[in-house]
């Protein structure tokens, strides 16, 4: 029974560190997203200074990426288990407002 308990903490311990390893990922991938928003905005509002009208695909492209990065921050903070892309899949729509309920009691358990 003592080696259950043992076998268990390291299981969970282990989860933890996987965790972390992935939120370095993301943190990285946060970071070239952040820049590539950099780029989006610049061509942005070189092409409406010149069209005096956004470009409806990159308009798109943007608000991707919007959403990219809140399902990165979502992650970073624990407030979902779920990895973002490309772990699941691309979205390019804004995010749904979503009510976020943590039970303080529950040990930390990786789902998905």
């Amino acid at each position: 029974m003592n080696s259950e308990v043992t076998v268990e903490a390291r299981t969970e311990n282990n989860l933890i560190w996987y965790r972390g390893l992935y939120m370095l990922l993301f943190l990285i991938v946060m970071g070239i997203a952040k820049g590539v928003v950099f780029v989006v905005a610049v061509v942005q509002f070189i092409l409406v200074a010149v069209n005096k009208s956004p470009n409806e695909p990159l308009m798109k492209f943007g608000q991707g990426l919007s959403t990219y990065l809140y399902d990165i921050n979502q992650y970073l903070v624990f407030n979902t288990e779920r990895k973002p892309f490309p772990f699941d899949d691309w979205k390019s729509e804004p995010p749904e407002r979503e009510e976020i309920v943590i039970d303080q009691d529950m040990e930390y358990q990786d789902g998905q």
